[in-house]
């Protein structure tokens, strides 16, 4: 009974806390709106009023947030902010730290309500399981944030070929750099996509473009997407042809996209190596060794 609420209690405060994430994962400029229109109308709503969550839960977990933030060094919010912006959350440093105070929290009271289910009574089991659980709940959601980082990086290289061949084609067709962008970001979807959008944005609102598609790159982090900018901003600079600089770069993403897939290609025979091992040799061993031991042993008289 004890083992079944201490579960309940773990279920619970996960869910609080996701409520309490979701309700405020929205775009900066919605999260100002919200703000400025719940303080023109606090005076006329009573606190009863207000959600459970966001009267009660959310501050206690805004107030343990930076708590935790204020104990960790800055180089580490610095890693954790440049992590979730490649990979293209929504989250930002606060939410994530609440996930992992949430993940430290619910491995280990998972591992000990089973021990408790389990009627375990080695302490020592309890202190090694405990530390390896909680280790394993502080690494999860970072090693969660890498993979999603990753796999964003990686829809990038594939879409960059296919994006730079669109651009090149309109920007010979007469159009100009900018509406060549917007031409991506209407036909292709994708995180490539969106950062181009996002860079449009902000050319919209009076940035200049070289600094747009320089923040492209740093929101990237992928070398070919950097070399690009780096080489439309050089171009404009320089007063160089951007057509002919467009057709160059998209010949080398299709060469270097054709060489990773048959680098891909070459590793297969490697990675074929452990199945083969593991489950085909034995069984074909067995089906072709086995009838001979089983006349030896017959042979024997066993």
């Amino acid at each position: 009974m004890l083992a079944f609420g201490l579960a309940i209690l773990v279920f619970l405060a996960i869910s609080l806390i996701a409520m309490g994430i979701a309700r405020r994962t929205h775009s900066p400029l919605q999260a100002r709106i919200h703000t400025l229109a719940a303080a023109a109308s606090s005076e006329n709503i009573p606190d009863l009023e207000r959600p459970f969550v966001e009267r009660a839960v959310w501050p206690i977990l805004e107030g343990l947030s930076e708590r935790v933030m204020s104990l960790l060094p800055a180089a580490v919010l610095a890693r954790l902010r440049q992590q979730l912006t490649l990979a293209g959350s929504s989250l930002n440093v606060r939410g994530f730290i609440l996930i992992w105070i949430a993940s430290a929290v619910a491995f280990p009271g998972a591992f000990l309500a089973l021990m408790l289910a389990a009627q375990a009574t080695s302490g020592v089991l309890y202190f090694m399981g405990f530390l390896t659980f909680l280790a394993l709940g502080i690494y999860v959601p970072y090693f969660w944030l890498a993979r999603r980082v990753g796999r964003r990086q990686r829809q990038i290289l594939k879409d960059l070929p296919n994006a730079l061949d669109l651009v090149t084609t309109c920007v010979e067709a007469g159009l100009g750099l900018d509406a060549a962008f917007a031409k991506v970001t209407e036909k292709m979807k994708g995180p490539l996509s969106d950062e181009l959008a996002y860079a449009l944005d902000q050319m919209a609102v009076g940035r200049m473009r070289r600094d747009a598609l320089r923040d492209v790159g740093v929101r990237t982090a992928v070398p070919e997407v950097i070399i690009f900018v780096n080489a439309v901003v050089h171009a404009e600079h320089t007063g160089a042809s951007i057509g002919q600089l467009l057709r160059v770069q998209a010949e080398q993403a299709r060469i270097k996209r054709r060489q990773r897939v048959e680098a891909h290609a070459q590793r297969i025979p490697i990675w074929m190596t452990f199945p083969l091992v593991l489950f085909i040799l034995p069984s074909l061993f067995i089906v072709i060794l086995a009838p001979a031991g089983i006349s030896a042993y017959e042979a024997m008289g066993g």
